[in-house]
């Protein structure tokens, strides 16, 4: 279960997981936007509520340059890992995904 294996992997990174009613990343947009400042489509890991917490997962670190979203769904900007770390304040690095060989 993906789900299962997300919550293994933020807890061996030390992350408090606590699971509501509501389960993980089943969130409408109007929560997503009232919890992080953004619009679904253009969520991006900085610039966020100050309240929100940002993991930047293990994968990423396999490109030279992201271009993550910029707060909306018409955005983007290009960032080295390390400015995409630094501009984040990035918590924590995480792995939630699988990728395919």
């Amino acid at each position: 279960n993906t789900i299962e294996i997300i919550l293994k992997n933020l807890r061996e990174a030390g992350v408090e997981v606590m699971l509501a009613t509501v389960p993980p990343f089943d969130f409408t947009p109007e929560q997503v936007r009232d919890m992080v400042g953004q619009e679904i489509g253009g969520v991006c890991p900085f610039g966020c509520d100050p309240r929100v917490r940002v993991f930047l997962d293990e994968s990423l670190k396999r490109f030279d340059i992201v271009y993550p979203a910029c707060g909306s769904d018409n955005s983007a900007v290009k960032l080295s890992i390390e400015e995409l770390e630094k501009a984040a304040d990035c918590r924590n690095w995480i792995d939630v995904c699988n990728i395919a060989e």
